[in-house]
């Protein structure tokens, strides 16, 4: 008997209470593993996304004479 078929025979003899339970906790299982595959796979994706073109971090100052200039050609 292999241990699939022994799990379903014994699962065919269990209350309705603790085959609930058993189908809740493989649920989870299940969720569970499948949400640390999205994670990885959301983080590998991002990697440097956020780094600039030419990897030099601007200044403040770069940053509110960009914002300066963007605001302008906005309300002109």
């Amino acid at each position: 008997m292999t241990l699939y078929t022994e799990v379903v025979s014994k699962v065919k003899h269990m209350s309705q209470d603790e085959k609930l339970a058993l189908l809740k906790m493989l649920a989870d299982s299940l969720n569970q593993e499948n949400h640390q595959e999205k994670r990885k796979h959301t983080l590998k994706s991002l990697y440097g996304a956020l780094r600039p073109a030419n990897s030099a971090i601007p200044t403040d100052e770069q940053l509110e004479a960009g914002y300066i200039t963007y605001l302008e050609s906005k309300y002109k």
